[in-house]
């Protein structure tokens, strides 16, 4: 081999790697795969998926816990409820009943029913509301406590009562402590029943029942009437009567105009802030009905409680008509109201159904 074969060699091998490194051809394909900008949208649907699947579930145990949570809430309510009702059905039945049993343990059932109902509002105070029924349930308390203010306050009215000779006055007294009671009724539809109700709808909840309250099973059992007759039994006196009793409405007027009010009419006037009526009876019984209860009251839509105007006629004979003007009545312009009269009933009365009358008013 010649020194120039050898040259030529070693020319060509370091020429070699400059023709090794080419360039890519022009035209070739990239590996098939998806875009990075494909890949970014797949994952944020995949995101948005998540989330709303999670999202979802949450608000499905939220709501699960909310009702489950309302729903204890309303049964401990009910419970607490049910046996303050249970009390008021007592004193009730030893109002329609009293009997010389109920007369011999009276002191006694009282106080029983005084200290049970403590404990019961303690209860109702121990219950802990959901966020959203705090202001109802501060009225749920308070209808409680007015329960306890009545048994507390009739207990001695009973008793101050059958010492006194005038069962009128004992009545009287009587009357105003079952009022708070029935009162306590009252109070607790308004505020705590209807507004309850009011919440589940704005909440679309529909399985969960808001207990009702009665404590007093007849309204009736907080007139003075009522109470004149449980005194006379109580007393062992003229409780039972003879002979036909009863007193009917004969008619009512608007003075000074004397416009006689017609019932299922819309009975027309101006309006004023100082209404008198006067108010007919009849005695159509066999005997003088001595201290016959008139009561009068107007009540509208929209407004919280009607108003009401109490009176006495001191005596009407058999057959005899007497009239009491009963006053302090207001009505505004452009409203309608319900006027509702009722006269006695007298003890040993059996048909009341002319005892009441209502009228339509509409004041100008």
């Amino acid at each position: 081999m010649s020194f120039f074969e050898d040259e030529e060699e070693e020319q060509f091998d370091a020429e070699e790697p400059t023709d090794v490194r080419r360039k890519p051809a022009k035209g070739r394909r990239k590996p098939p795969g998806q875009s990075p900008l494909v890949r970014v949208l797949i994952i944020l649907v995949a995101v948005v998926v998540l989330v709303l699947i999670t999202s979802l579930g949450i608000k499905s145990c939220l709501n699960k816990k909310k009702v489950n949570e309302y729903r204890e809430y309303f049964d401990q309510v009910g419970q607490v409820v049910k046996d303050s009702d249970d009390i008021g059905k007592q004193i009730s039945d030893m109002f329609q009943k009293p009997d010389e049993s109920v007369r011999q343990s009276l002191e006694a059932k009282m106080t029983d029913f005084q200290n049970a109902h403590d404990v019961i509002v303690e209860r109702a105070k121990s219950i802990k509301p959901p966020d959203k029924f705090k202001s109802e349930n501060e009225w749920f308390v308070a209808s409680m406590q007015i329960r306890s203010r009545g048994i507390k306050g009739l207990q001695p009215a009973l008793l101050n009562a059958l010492q006194a000779r005038d069962n009128q006055a004992g009545a009287a007294q009587i009357s105003h402590e079952m009022l708070i009671l029935l009162t306590s009724d009252v109070s607790y539809d308004e505020f705590f029943y209807q507004p309850s109700l009011q919440v589940l709808k704005d909440e679309d909840i529909k399985d969960i029942k808001v207990p009702q309250a009665k404590f007093l099973q007849d309204p009736a059992l907080a007139s003075q009437q009522t109470a004149v007759a449980v005194l006379e039994r109580l007393k062992g006196g003229s409780a039972q009567v003879t002979g036909l009793h009863g007193v009917a409405l004969v008619s009512v007027k608007l003075m000074p105009s004397g416009m006689t009010m017609e019932a299922g009419a819309d009975n027309t006037t101006k309006a004023s802030d100082s209404l008198t009526f006067q108010i007919e009876i009849e005695n159509q019984g066999e005997a003088t009905e001595n201290e016959i209860p008139v009561s009068i009251s107007m009540s509208a839509p929209g407004r919280p409680a009607p108003q009401k105007v109490d009176g006495t006629i001191a005596s009407v004979a058999p057959n005899e008509r007497k009239t009491i003007e009963l006053t302090n009545l207001a009505a505004e312009a452009g409203s309608q109201y319900l006027l509702r009269v009722e006269v006695g009933p007298v003890l040993g009365e059996a048909n009341t159904d002319n005892n009441v009358g209502e009228f339509q008013i509409t004041f100008t």
